[in-house]
């Protein structure tokens, strides 16, 4: 009886790049919202075009935290 070894999954390359593209979703809420949302959205964009489906929502998260991250700083600079 003959088993076969499992096939490796190559998508944790591409699930780390979601994370990381959470990640600097969550930094575009406070530090430099114009450089590091884009950046976090590319990688899940592609990250999602390359098979894992949470790059989708990675990418999502990340422009919308661009967003909510410009409009958090225009609100700290005009009440200073």
């Amino acid at each position: 009886m003959s088993q076969t070894a499992p096939v490796p999954n190559n998508n944790s390359g591409f699930r780390v790049m979601s994370i990381i593209g959470i990640v600097l979703g969550f930094v575009a809420l406070l530090f430099v919202p114009i450089i590091v949302g884009p950046v976090g959205a590319v990688l899940g964009f592609v990250a999602y075009a390359k098979g894992d489906r949470l790059g989708l929502w990675a990418g999502i998260w990340c422009i919308a935290a661009t967003i909510i991250g410009m409009v958090l700083g225009y609100l700290v600079v005009s009440n200073m």
